[in-house]
C-alpha cells in the first residue's frame, strides 16, 4: 500500500491521499494506480504533492460525490514498481511472515504485522509466548539484522521480554 485517500479536492472529482511511502515523488511518475483489497486498476491522470498530502486525479473520478465514495480506500501499485531500496533497508511487506530468533539462536516465534508509531514501528512476533503477541521495537537496540532472503529477524530482547522465568531485581 503507498497511500490512503482521506478526502476530496476541489469540484472536479481529485482525492487527497495521505502518502503511507518513503517516496510520495512517485504519485507524479505512476500511470495506473490500483484501488482497494481488489486491486481495481484505475488510470492516473495527473498527480502533484500539496503540503504532507497528495492529490490525485483518477480516470473515472469527475466530481466530488465519486471521489469521496473512494474515502478510506488503500491505493497500491505492483511489486514490480517498487522502488530499490538500499543494502539495510526493506519493505514492511518483505518483514510479515519471516522468522523471529534471538541472537543466540533461540527461535521466537514469526513476525505477524508491523504496527506503525509516532516515534518507530513495532513488530509483532506471534507465538514466542505461547498465544501472546510481544511486541518488539523495530530498532537497532532490539533489531540486529533482517535478512528477507534467508527469512530471519535477528533480535536481541531486554531481558523478560520472551522469557517467562526472568525475575525482575528490586
Amino acid at each position: 500500500m503507498i497511500g490512503e485517500v482521506v478526502g476530496v479536492f476541489g469540484v472536479h472529482g481529485e482525492i487527497k491521499v495521505r502518502p503511507l511511502t518513503d517516496f510520495p515523488e512517485r504519485f507524479e511518475r505512476t500511470r495506473t494506480i490500483y484501488l482497494g483489497e481488489q486491486h481495481i486498476p484505475r488510470a492516473v491522470e495527473r498527480a502533484h504533492q500539496h503540503k504532507n498530502m497528495v492529490l490525485l486525479k483518477l480516470a473515472g473520478v469527475t466530481d466530488p460525490a465519486a471521489a469521496e465514495a473512494l474515502r478510506g480506500t488503500a491505493l497500491a501499485i505492483p511489486a514490480a514498481e517498487l522502488q530499490p531500496l538500499e543494502a539495510d533497508r526493506f519493505y514492511v511487506h518483505d518483514v510479515i511472515g519471516l522468522r523471529a530468533q534471538h541472537v543466540n539462536g533461540r527461535p521466537l516465534g514469526t513476525i505477524t504485522d508491523v504496527l506503525s508509531g509516532p516515534g518507530h514501528d513495532l513488530f509483532v512476533v506471534h507465538g514466542a509466548r505461547g498465544e501472546t503477541d510481544v511486541l518488539v521495537p523495530a530498532v537497532k537496540a532490539f533489531i540486529k539484522s533482517v535478512d528477507v532472503a534467508a527469512g530471519v529477524v535477528l533480535i536481541d530482547p531486554i531481558p523478560g521480554l520472551f522469557d517467562d522465568e526472568y525475575e525482575e531485581i528490586r
